[in-house]
Formats: structure tokens, sequence, C-alpha cells
């Protein structure tokens, strides 16, 4: 009996050792909760004072009382900081932290010339989405952008270090790595890991629906991406992500990172979002408020160009028609025209915008003639002082370096006239005859039609004699002047008139832009993100793009060289590589892989996480109704099973308006509008055409009519198929009639 109670005596202290520990834990939980509602009351309690006081202001405001404009524009300021306080303390009640890091500073100390490490203080830190406060000292939950929080998702039990908001690296020795599960207010589990991403955690999330997994994001960062999120904002980053690796959640997370850490430098104002489509946008920004980021601008490309030219290019004016590469890309009807392939390969490569480059320099040339100024038999400005002078300013507008040099010119006209004594007016007779010599200030450009020229240049083979890139054949620039001449362009022409006018006019429409963030980067050439380095040349990138997603195959970027060696800097910016894919069960990645095995371009490995589920459900239908019956009982089933987001993906934007009309008859589907751009991601049920399904992702996805017809053995079929199937997290279904597409065999 005495062994029996020796035996048991261990398993018994661990058990009271363990439910001692949940206690503290469920303690030390109730206590925030407590100090947060407290937040809450005392700041609900401020807030409406503040409002109340603000609004008295407004009532009385006139304009002609200064000191009353000031009180009321901080009275503002102090509203807007209340309710973000506010919003942040009610987020913070219902799961206050998610982990825990106890950890020892270790020092090093020098003992007969050898370096060992000194204990230090001691740390235990509860890590949660936003940072919570008992007072201006005191803070009882630390925010997960803090630097130390890098060590929850970093750092293995053992030594480890961090850096300081200064740079300078922390080694400590961390004991303790907790990750907890709390809903409503209440602990409900909590797990000690080495490694967050092999944990029971993690798989637990990703198997959950969409609409939980989003409010996780923060407590399941991985490694590899907090490495891209924590970079710092002083050099770009490109970073190649597999479907279903997280870059628009790195993105957006990254975003919130610098501003919080970075906040003296970098503001939101001046960051921008560009994506391919606005429904993307919608969806990623939106859960921009929740990560405390505010007055981000965000638009298309087309968009952001359109506002840049502001009124020197007005597409509404001029009645240009802006085509959408994106949808004309997916276009079932396939152009024959081999010309009009070679035409969106061009404007999509660094060629073309050389091209205007190589034409603008000689433009400029024509423009200011470097040769000796000689006044009063002498050479007041020698050729090569006018060539260096262009030399440094290179990068200046043509207005600007006009402006300049007649500055410089007239000075030592007037330093001549003065050294030989000149009365004013005649100084100021003889000052005036320079001061437009090396053009007129303000000179009004024509973009339009310097574009034009610039295209029907392309034509004259003498001009591009000592060009180092190519130029295309007569047939695709007589393409290119038809299209333009027929007042349709689409975003590469933008790019170039926008480039125009920066190369062109002095303006201050290119300031004010510090960080651009551009998500899908693979759906757009190489040419735009050239143009876009030479508008802003002190801003910095955030790039994020999987070249096997490519929807638009003949002027996107097919592998990521051209833009590293070409367009950034290998040696100070950074290329990150996200192969492990967090979406996908097993049995979609491998469906998706299927498909790139028929490819002939360049893919990166997949490392999916181990999530299994139903096998990818294949039904051949004998007619279109029995195709939409059969969508719909599968819809259903998807529905009953829990699925709150579920798509239906279509090949073009006609083939999705006729699903969407018949299937409508049987099921309840979020309603369609004329522009589909218009539309938000929302839970319920979708028709969709597969490029507006980029960036996206659904528990559950049906493939419509994925046949023969739809879908070519080539690699640009390969990329829409691709980005299909894997906008599923738990379900993929394929229904299709006559024969399947041999992509997909």
């Amino acid at each position: 009996m005495e062994n029996v109670k020796m035996g048991e005596s261990p398993l018994a202290e661990r058990h009271e050792e363990l439910r001692s520990e949940w206690e503290r834990e469920d303690e030390h939980l109730k206590e925030c909760v407590q100090i947060i509602q407290y937040n809450v009351e005392t700041q609900s309690a401020e807030l409406t004072k503040v409002r109340a006081e603000t609004k008295e202001m407004y009532d009385n405001y006139r304009s002609n009382n200064p000191e009353l404009h000031n009180d009321l524009v901080m009275g503002i300021s102090r509203q807007t900081d209340l309710e973000r306080s506010l919003s942040k303390n009610i987020a913070a009640l219902k799961k206050p932290f998610f982990g825990r890091i106890d950890y020892r500073e270790l020092g090093m100390e020098v003992k007969e010339g050898l370096e060992e490490e000194e204990e230090k203080k001691q740390f235990s830190l509860y890590i949660g989405k936003n940072g919570v406060s008992k007072s201006s000292t005191e803070i009882i939950v630390v925010d997960w952008r803090a630097p130390v929080s890098s060590v929850y998702y970093d750092s293995d039990v053992g030594e480890s270090s961090y850096l300081s908001p200064y740079g300078d690296k922390i080694h400590i020795g961390l004991d303790l790595k907790r990750t907890f599960e709390i809903a409503e207010s209440k602990l409900v589990d909590y797990y000690d890991t080495d490694v967050i991403a092999n944990d029971e955690f993690l798989t637990k999330y990703l198997g959950k629906n969409k609409e939980v997994v989003l409010g996780e994001i923060i407590a399941t960062i991985q490694k590899e991406q907090n490495d891209i999120i924590r970079d710092t904002p002083w050099h770009s980053v490109i970073v190649q992500g597999v479907a279903g690796s997280g870059k628009t959640t790195v993105a957006m997370h990254r975003i919130s990172y610098i501003l919080y850490n970075y906040k003296e430098r970098c503001r939101s104002d001046e960051f921008y979002i560009i994506g391919s489509n606005k429904m993307l946008l919608n969806y990623i920004t939106g859960v921009l408020p929740n990560l405390d980021v505010y007055n981000i601008n965000q638009m298309t490309l087309e968009e952001f160009l359109i506002s840049l030219l502001d009124k020197d290019f007005d597409l509404k004016k001029k009645k240009y028609k802006l085509i959408s590469p994106f949808a004309k890309s997916c276009s079932k009807i396939k152009e024959k025209s081999d010309t009009r392939t070679l035409l969106k390969r061009y404007k999509g490569s660094l060629d073309f915008i050389k091209a205007l480059e190589y034409y603008l320099e000689w433009y400029e040339s024509t423009i200011i003639r470097p040769e000796d100024i000689i006044y009063h038999d002498k050479n007041i400005y020698p050729e090569n002082e006018i060539r260096e002078f262009l030399t440094i300013f290179k990068e200046k507008p043509l207005s600007e370096k006009q402006e300049l040099l007649n500055k410089r010119l007239v000075s030592k006209v007037k330093l001549i006239n003065e050294r030989e004594q000149q009365e004013k007016e005649i100084i100021s007779i003889e000052t005036k005859k320079y001061k437009e010599y090396f053009g007129k200030k303000n000179t009004k450009y024509n973009l339009e039609e310097m574009y034009l020229e610039f295209l029907k240049s392309l034509l004259e083979a003498d001009k591009f004699k000592s060009f180092g890139y190519s130029i295309p054949g007569n047939d695709v620039v007589k393409l290119l002047i038809s299209d333009f001449t027929a007042k349709e362009i689409d975003i590469y022409d933008l790019a170039m008139l926008t480039f125009l006018k920066r190369r062109l006019k002095e303006t201050r429409d290119f300031e004010f832009v510090s960080h651009i963030i551009v998500d899908e980067a693979q759906d757009f050439g190489v040419s735009v993100f050239y143009c876009m380095k030479q508008l802003f040349a002190e801003c910095t990138y955030t790039i994020m793009g999987d070249i096997t997603q490519n929807i638009h195959y003949d002027t996107g970027m097919n592998d990521w060289e051209s833009l590293r060696q070409k367009v950034f800097s290998e040696e100070k910016d950074k290329f990150y590589v996200l192969a492990k894919s967090y979406r996908n069960t097993v049995e979609i990645s491998n469906y998706a892989s299927r498909v790139l095995r028929h490819a002939t371009f360049k893919t990166y490995e997949i490392e999916p996480i181990i999530r299994h589920g139903n096998e990818v459900s294949i039904y051949q239908a004998l007619e279109e109704t029995e195709m939409i019956l059969k969508t719909a009982e599968i819809i259903n089933h998807s529905k009953e099973a829990g699925y709150t987001t579920q798509a239906v993906i279509c090949r073009t934007e006609e083939e999705t308006k006729f699903v969407h009309s018949k299937l409508k008859e049987f099921i309840t589907l979020e309603p369609l509008k004329e522009d589909m751009e218009e539309m938000n991601f929302t839970n319920g049920i979708m028709v969709l055409p597969i490029h507006m399904t980029k960036g996206l992702e659904f528990d559950s996805v049906l493939l419509w009519n994925p046949d023969i017809n739809n879908y070519e053995k080539n690699d640009a079929d390969a990329k829409l198929l691709y980005v299909a199937i894997t906008r599923a997290l738990h379900e993929l279904h394929i229904v299709y009639m006559g024969e399947l597409a041999e992509l997909l065999r």
C-alpha cells in the first residue's frame, strides 16, 4: 500500500500544481477584465463630457475667433483619441490577451577576458491585440507590436534576444511561452509551447470557418511572417507568398507595426494601399481599424494614377475609355491577334517605359541646349558647366531645370554688369533679356499630345539607334497608336502619362507619399513599378504577390527577376519567400498541384500545413439544368454544415451573370452589381468571376463548368484555375458538362 501511495504522490502533486496554476491565470484574467471595465466606464464618462464641450464650442464657433478655433481643434482631437482608446478597451474586454512570456534579461559581463552572461531583471508579460494600461506608468497587457512582443513569435524556450526600440540587442533567457484561449472574458484553455507554428492552437483555428479565423490572426502570426512584419520601413520589401501563406495579413499587420513603432517619422495619411480591384481593397482594409490603423489611403492602381494626373489629364472630360486588363484577360473569347498579344507584353515590360525615358532625354536636349553662353565677350556659362548641372539634377522635372538654369544665368549676367558698374536700370534691362533663356516659366505641356508624339517616334528607327532596350515591330506600335487615338487606354497608358507629368512639370502632386503597399503585385507589369519608383524617389514599398497567381498573363509579372534587379536594389531591399500555406486542406492543395504539373512556368514549392478535409468532389452533368440543380444542392449541404462564406466561381463576368440569374431561383444569393468591383466581400453565397476572387478565401468553393472549352491547356489558363481552386478553405466542388479541362486531369 505504501508503494502505491508513493507512486500516486508525484501525480497528485502535479495535479495540484496544475490546478493552482490554472487558478492563478484565471484570477489574473479576472483582474485584467476589472481594470479594462474600469477604463471603459471612466473613458465613457469622459467622452460624454468632451463631446458636450466640443458641441458647445462648435455651436458658438466664429471664424474670426482664433482662440476658439484652436480650442475646437484640440477638442475634436481629444474626442478622437478618447473614442479610439475606448474602442480598444471595449475590444480587449472579451479577450484581454492571448500570450504570456516569462524571461530573464541577460547582460554580458567580461571576466578574465571571457564574456559571461549575467542574470539581470525577471519579467512576466502578457501580450494582447491591444495594449492595456492601469495607469500612465503601469501596463498590464503589452501591445503585440511592441519590440519585446517579438519574443513570443520568434523565440523558443531558452536563450534568445530581441531588439530594443533603439535597435540594441537585448539578450534574454526565455523560461515560459504560453498561449491562451479566452472567450467572452472567460479562460477556456492555455498551452505552453516551444514553437507556436507546431502547436494544436494554430491547427485548431485553421479548421474553423472564415468568420472566426479573421479574429484570431494576431495570436497565430508565424515566425516567417513576423520577420516581414517587423522589418524596418527604411527599405523596400518584396514578398513572394504562395496561395494561403497570409501575404495580405502580413501586409496589413506590417502597416500597423510600422505606424506604432515609427510614429514620429511615419504618418498614416502618407501610406497608400494599392490593389487590383475595389472589392479586394474593401476586404483587406476592413481589418485596419481593428489593428489600430486609421486614415490610410486605399485605391486601385487606376484610381491612384488618375488622382496623380489630376487636371493635367481628365479622363472624363477628354472622353477616354479605361479598359480593365483584368476583365479582358478573363474573356472566354480568345483574341487571335498575335499583334495584340505582343502589344500587351510590350506595355507591361521595362522596354516600354525605358523608351519613354529615352525619348524624354532626347526631347529635353532639344529644349535645353548645352552650349557656351557668351556675354560681353566672356564665356559666362560654359557648356561643360551646363552639362554638369543637368547630370546633378537629372531627376528634376524639365520645368524646374529650366527655372534653375535661368536663375543661375541671370545671376551671372547681373554679376558681370555689377563688376562693370552699370546703372540699376541697365542691369534690370540686361537681366530681363536672359530671364527665360532656357524656356518660359510655367510652360504648359499637353500630356496627351506629348504621349502621342512619343508613340509615333517609336516608328522612327533612327531616333532609337543607341537605345539599349527593345522596340516592337511597326505593326505593334501602329496598334498602340490606334488604341490611343480611338481613346481606349489602360493602366499602362496612365502610368506613362503620369511619368510624363513628373518629368515635365514642377508640381506638388508627387509629395506626401512615404510608403506604398501593393497587394497582388504580380498582376501588374514591371513597367508600372519602375514608373512608381521614378515618381516617388524617397518612397519605400511593401510588395506582396505570387507569380503563380498572375491572372493577366501577358502584361503581369511571371517572375520577380526584373523587379528585383532593375527596379529595386538587391543589396538594399529585402526579398522574402512565404512557402507555408495555411489556407487549404491537404486534399485541396494536392488538387491545385495537379494543375501546376501541366504548367511550364517557374513555381515556388508549397509547404501545406497538415490539415485534412473532404476529397474534392467532381460532378459531371448531362445538361445545364442539371448543373444548376446540383450546384444548389451542394451549396445547401455546405450551408447546413455551418459554412458561412461560399463562392460559385465562373470564368467570365458574362458567365457569372448567367449563373447568378439561374441559381437565384433555387437559393438565396448575394446580389450582383452592374459594376462588380462595387461589391463587398460578405458572408453568404457569392457568384463571382475568377479575377474578382483574387486575394479572397471562402469556406466552400464551387468551380463552375471548367470544361475544355472554358480552359485550354496553357500557362495562362493554368494560373486562372490555380487561383480559383486555392480560394477554398475547407471544401472544393466541381460541376461541369462535357469534357473536363485537361489541366484538371
